[in-house]
């Protein structure tokens, strides 16, 4: 997890990684309401329903942990980086997958466009997760946190 952390620090994700992908979308909301929507992780199984659970172990900050439930894995994330209002990503380590995931957001005009990408890797990578899957998992995040800012 040393190298991935160090990327995710940069706000990276393992280009070299089995399965990567990355989706942005422009969202009609200012970018601190969107940043307050996706940093409030305890939140996001209120408008995110492949999320059931989320349990942050501290402040949104460098370094602290949250354990997440999505779908059938449980996942245990650590924070790498925090610039608001522009940019979060953290490491996931669950059934011997490793993942990365950075968000950035960028202000134009009074929108905000939001950006996910991801890197998955692993021994068990090929049987829990495909392309399609995390392509599909990310345009879903998208999709629903500008539902969400939206409102």
């Amino acid at each position: 997890m040393k190298k991935l952390n160090e990327l995710a620090k940069k706000g990276m994700i393992n280009e070299n990684a089995s399965i990567r992908d990355s989706h942005s979308t422009i969202i009609n909301a200012n970018i601190d309401k969107v940043w307050d929507i996706l940093t409030d992780m305890e939140d996001w199984p209120n408008w995110n329903p492949e999320i059931k659970k989320v349990t942050l172990e501290g402040e949104i900050a460098e370094g602290t942990t949250f354990k997440w439930v999505q779908g059938r894995t449980h996942g245990i994330s650590q924070i790498q980086v925090v610039k608001k209002p522009a940019l979060l990503a953290w490491t996931s380590k669950a059934k011997f997958v490793k993942r990365i995931y950075v968000w950035t957001l960028e202000s134009d005009e009074g929108q905000t466009i939001a950006t996910v990408s991801a890197s998955f890797q692993g021994a068990m990578v090929v049987l829990a997760q495909n392309h399609q899957k995390v392509y599909d998992e990310l345009l879903g995040w998208l999709e629903l946190l500008k539902n969400k800012a939206e409102e």
